[in-house]
């Protein structure tokens, strides 16, 4: 009696094996991606806050700027590995913060009106976007604030 595998049973399980890496793979990818969101998510999160607790400091108004040396800077309150250093853009009662990931598959913005971060918006890839934790609204991907 031989012992050992035939090349049939070898076969078998290299198949089985190929599959179950075929199915596992892409969903290793997705959490990899979401768990790199997160940086990005944390980071318009952390320049909302500096720029809405502005907002309060200022009687309610934003400010013009982030520049000069009163203002907080952006940079002094996020960490950058997996994507730019967020962006401000001011238009009076309401500020668009944006940060894009480094390979430019998705940007991801949050507005903010009135001192509150209302909601972060995902441009790019729509399944990208699902998969980090957008939800699809109006046909676009957000992640909600508002009360």
């Amino acid at each position: 009696m031989n012992k050992g595998f035939t090349l049939i049973e070898l076969l078998i399980v290299m198949v089985v094996v190929g599959v179950l890496v075929t199915v596992a793979l892409p969903k290793y990818y997705a959490s990899l991606e979401r768990g790199r969101s997160v940086e990005g998510i944390s980071n318009l999160r952390a320049a909302s806050d500096a720029i809405n607790a502005q907002y309060v400091v200022n009687g309610n108004s934003y400010p013009s700027s982030i520049t000069g040396s009163s203002a907080l800077q952006v940079g002094d309150v996020t960490k950058s590995a997996y994507f730019t250093t967020p962006t401000v853009s001011f238009s009076g009662n309401t500020v668009t913060v944006s940060t894009s990931r480094a390979d430019g598959s998705y940007t991801l913005k949050a507005y903010n009106s009135n001192g509150d971060l209302n909601y972060i918006e995902c441009t790019g890839d729509g399944q990208t976007c699902l998969n980090i934790g957008m939800d699809l609204s109006g046909g676009r991907y957000r992640m909600d604030f508002s009360n």
